[in-house]
Order: structure tokens, then C-alpha cells, then sequence
């Protein structure tokens, strides 16, 4: 529908004259009309009766449809508008944001716009994707939710991290049913529940339930410990990319590793959604 001609339509349903109608659209009266009766041929109706003016029932159901339309088209432009003038909004992990700072430095130069990288886990993407917050998510926990669109794109190990000294690390890959009688460390259930159910899946793929010392939050507290001896992390593969005094990250014999995937609410679609397809497929190995 050609929403120029429904906003003529509409100023004429407000003024419930043509003459004034036209007057304040800047048009001359025929050329109203005709715009008018334009439209009529293009929704293959009669939308009003001319002397004395009344609008039909096709008439009455577009004005109230169309003002509607207006509103969302105007609400798309404005969406569209900031998204372009302030760049995409794409949720990370922060404990992803080493291994995928290239990706969305890629999809910078691929796209010619600003990235703005705001750090979220999964669950947080999903609320803000939710509240028109974000554009984009690289969620690396499973999305069941219907409203949210998601795309596998690559996957991130799970490593586990070692006293220097310990009998296993110099291994090329540990067997984690090795170490089921050590002492081990592990995530807080009340920080991010869906990370620590997924190394818990780990450890029950191995056959045993971990014996866990402590839990801490955050990866440094857990390298201070496991350098201490006090136990053994398990992780995920970006942290191999910083020093780690007195302990060494090592890959697991098991397959073990969390999907990294592209989220973002499938109503409305976020803007660029076919590029940014494109761009990532291009990356991905």
C-alpha cells in the first residue's frame, strides 16, 4: 500500500473536506481526488461517498487500520534510523570476548558501521533482545525461547585448568575421568546456572559427580587458587590467550565444548539481519 497516499486519505477523513484537505497536504483539489481515487483502484474497493462525504465500510476499517500502520511504519523508520546512527548493539560474554573480537571486527569493516560490543551472558542477551535493547546476541548457552531466532555459527572447547605441577600437565590432552577423585573448583550455581549445568554435563558424560572444594565467580580468583593447589577448573578455551602464573590450561580427551550461536528477536527482525548472515558464513571457517 502506498503509505503516502493512505496519509492523504487519512488528513482527508479528518477534515471531511476536500478543499481543506487539500489545502493543508499543499495540493490542488483535483490532484487530491486523484491520489484518492488512486488508492481506491489499488485496494480494489470504494472507500467514500462524496456528497455528502461518509466514508464506506472499507473506508472506516482503513482508517482505523491505517493510522496503526502509520504509527509502526514511522516506529521502523526511527529503529532503522538509530541503528544506523549509532551502530549495532551486539551482546558477548565476557568470557567469550577474546576469541570473537575478530568476528565482530569483520562484521565492522564488513558492514561499515559501528559495532558497540556490550558484555552480557546468554540469559541477559535474551531480556534485552527482548526490551529492544540489543540487535544482536553471541550467545554461547542454548536459547529455548520462541521468540528468539538462533544460529549455530562455531564452538568454543571446554579446557581445564591445572597446578604447573600437577602429574597431567604435561599431557597433550587430559582424560577428565582421570581426575575424578581430585578436588575440584567450580562456578557458582546462583552466577550463571546454564554454565555451570553445562560443565556439569561434562563431568556426568565422564562418568563421575566432581568433588567441589569451591565456588567462585570469577576465572582470576580461580587461577590464584589452582595455583595454590587448593583444586581443578574446569573452563573455556578464550582464557588460553592470558598468562596464568603457576597453573596450564589443557584440552580435555573428551569432546567437550559449548555452541557459540547468533541470537536476535525474530519480531520485528533486527536491521541488516541478511548482511550480518552473510558476513558471519563468510567467517566462519
Amino acid at each position: 500500500m502506498d503509505l503516502r497516499r493512505l496519509r492523504l486519505f487519512l488528513l482527508l477523513v479528518e477534515e471531511r473536506n476536500f478543499h481543506k484537505a487539500a489545502e493543508r497536504a499543499y495540493l490542488s483539489q483535483p490532484a487530491l481526488s486523484q491520489q484518492i481515487r488512486a488508492l481506491e483502484r489499488e485496494l480494489g474497493v470504494k472507500l467514500l461517498e462524496r456528497r455528502p462525504f461518509r466514508l464506506t465500510p472499507a473506508g472506516e476499517a482503513l482508517k482505523e487500520g491505517g493510522r496503526r500502520l502509520l504509527e509502526e511504519a514511522e516506529a521502523l523508520k526511527e529503529r532503522v534510523r538509530r541503528a544506523w546512527r549509532e551502530g549495532l548493539r551486539f551482546g558477548v560474554p565476557e568470557n567469550l570476548l577474546p576469541d570473537l573480537m575478530p568476528l565482530l571486527d569483520h562484521l565492522r569493516r564488513g558492514l561499515g558501521q559501528a559495532v558497540e560490543i556490550l558484555e552480557m551472558h546468554t540469559p541477559e542477551q535474551v531480556k534485552a533482545l527482548k526490551e529492544d535493547r540489543l540487535d544482536y546476541g553471541l550467545a554461547g548457552l542454548k536459547v529455548v525461547d520462541p521468540g528468539i531466532g538462533e544460529e549455530p555459527l562455531f564452538k568454543v572447547p571446554i579446557v581445564v585448568l591445572l597446578p604447573e605441577d600437577h602429574p597431567l600437565a604435561g599431557e597433550e590432552r587430559v582424560p577428565l575421568r582421570a581426575l575424578r577423585d581430585e578436588p575440584f573448583i567450580l562456578l557458582p550455581r546462583e552466577t550463571l546456572p546454564p554454565l555451570r549445568e553445562a560443565f556439569l554435563e561434562v563431568f556426568r558424560r565422564a562418568g563421575f559427580v566432581p568433588r567441589v572444594v569451591r565456588e567462585v565467580a570469577r576465572f582470576p580468583q580461580a587461577v590464584s587458587l589452582v595455583a595454590a593447589g587448593v583444586g581443578i577448573h574446569l573452563t573455556l578455551a578464550p582464557y588460553r590467550v592470558f598468562p596464568h602464573p603457576g597453573t596450564v590450561l589443557k584440552p580435555l580427551e573428551e569432546e567437550a565444548a559449548l555452541q557459540v550461536s547468533l541470537i536476535y528477536r525474530k519480531e520485528p527482525p533486527p536491521p541488516r539481519l541478511s548482511e550480518v548472515r552473510g558476513l558471519l558464513r563468510s567467517w566462519i571457517p
